[in-house]
């Protein structure tokens, strides 16, 4: 199952290659040596930035949710990842708790992203949607009146002390289109569930 028909795509080809070009006007590079921590490497991430970074595992994408909602204030959060750990999905729902995340959808790879059946009850608890899907995307999207950010990484909801690189943009085009398959996918059926 595709999310797009390749139709479609070239019948807009003019279109997207016109409008991207337009979406990032500023981009910069950071590299978070060991011991830096999310905030000295990442800071704030202006609209119409964008941020190429690499860390040497000293933080996690849950890390970096919480420097921008910490930024933002309170907003919805769109997330896929291949794995999400017990402590990230505590994370999430002290977010969840406090206010800062008013929204939780998300999707995670049905065979390795939650191994224990009552973190999958606990996160079903905390989310607006949430959905096993053949994943392996690592995009979180967080959406206020005075914040678009796209966080398309390496990274999974783990903790993880590899090095891992991604993309930042704060872009409301750029979350739109995330945000916008993110919500496809979890509205229609997957192929994994069609066979169950």
């Amino acid at each position: 199952m595709a999310l797009f028909r390749i139709e479609d795509l070239k019948e807009k080809k003019e279109v997207h290659g016109s409008v991207s070009k337009s979406l990032v006007t500023n981009t910069r590079f950071a590299i978070g040596k060991v011991g830096m921590k999310v905030d000295k490497v990442i800071g704030i991430v202006s609209p119409g930035e964008s941020l190429h970074y690499a860390s040497m595992g000293d933080w996690s994408t849950h890390d970096l949710l919480f420097h921008f909602l910490s930024q933002s204030g309170p907003a919805e959060v769109y997330f896929t990842t291949w794995a999400i750990s017990e402590f990230a999905i505590r994370q999430l729902y002290a977010f969840v708790g406090s206010g800062l995340i008013t929204r939780l959808s998300g999707i995670f790879d049905y065979r390795n992203g939650i191994h224990k059946p009552a973190e999958l009850q606990f996160l079903k608890q905390i989310t607006t949607d949430i959905k096993a899907a053949k994943c392996h995307a690592k995009v979180t999207v967080i959406q206020n009146e005075t914040m678009e950010i796209s966080i398309v990484s390496s990274a999974n909801y783990t903790r993880n002390p590899r090095i891992e690189a991604g993309v930042i943009c704060n872009s409301r085009e750029i979350a739109e289109f995330h945000k916008s398959w993110i919500l496809a996918e979890l509205n229609n059926t997957s192929d994994f569930e069609r066979t169950q």
